[in-house]
């Protein structure tokens, strides 16, 4: 028994597709961006404040620079359709 897809399905299944798509890439790049970036760097950056909190400054993360830009063109793009 063949599965029918009707036009007004195919936009919807679509979005879904495009969704889990760009849910895949944003997990592969939040595991990868760990990488370049070791633990035994965030120790030697880090700052001790009374011993209990430790703070390191490190570079941004692939992960952050796409969800940064997906940001910003969701924003001017709401923009211009919505003024």
């Amino acid at each position: 028994m063949p599965v029918e897809i009707s036009h007004t399905e195919l936009y919807p299944q679509l979005l879904v597709y495009m969704l889990l798509g760009a849910l895949t890439i944003a997990v592969y790049f939040a595991l990868k961006s760990g990488d370049k970036y070791s633990v035994e760097d965030a120790e030697n950056d880090a700052e001790n404040f009374a011993g209990v909190i430790s703070e390191a400054d490190g570079p941004l993360t692939t992960f952050l620079i796409i969800a940064f830009i997906v940001l910003i063109v969701w924003a001017v793009a709401y923009l211009i359709l919505n003024m």
